[in-house]
């Protein structure tokens, strides 16, 4: 078994049983999607609201405490859990904010939690950020321009196989 499944395996019943309302983003969504990288960890989108209360609840696999992060490329509050080797990023809908590339500006980051694709992977009902939520955000971000890109270029494919009625997931 994976250490993504594994990681799975345990955050997702536990998102469910508390009734937080999630979704997965980032390089994982976009590997759900069709995208053939590597995944290097698994991001969740929860409401500012709950995101507190779960992370005390995982205390033990806590790598990264919840706080506000800004760096060149993000500026949000959020956690890093590592479970059994694999981090999970928790981020939160308090005033997300990406810094554009092509902008140069700090553009806020719209987590849509009703808006999402339910996808079965890994033996689990998952619900995947919006495909057109997600290429909008990877061509905002691009610090790594290559992997952004094929990124966003596996949701077209994904989105143009919906468009032609092709089963795609």
């Amino acid at each position: 078994m994976s250490k993504i499944q594994r990681a799975l395996d345990w955050i997702l019943p536990m998102l469910k049983e508390r009734g937080i309302p999630f979704y997965v983003t980032g390089g994982f969504a976009a590997h759900l999607y069709g995208a053939s990288r590597i995944v290097n960890d698994i991001d969740i989108d929860v409401p500012a609201d709950r995101i507190d209360s779960f992370v005390e609840a995982v205390n033990a696999f806590i790598e990264s405490p919840p706080q506000y992060y800004q760096d060149s490329t993000w500026n949000m509050y959020g956690a890093t859990l590592n479970f059994e080797g694999q981090l999970i990023d928790l981020t939160s809908d308090a005033n997300p904010r990406v810094h554009n590339k092509d902008t140069g500006e700090w553009d806020v980051l719209e987590m849509n939690f009703d808006d999402v694709v339910w996808m079965q992977a890994y033996g689990h009902q998952i619900p995947v950020q919006n495909p057109r939520d997600l290429m909008s955000y990877k061509l905002k971000i691009r610090y790594d321009e290559e992997k952004h890109l094929a990124d966003v270029e596996a949701v077209r494919v994904y989105l143009a196989g919906r468009a032609e009625g092709k089963r795609t997931c």
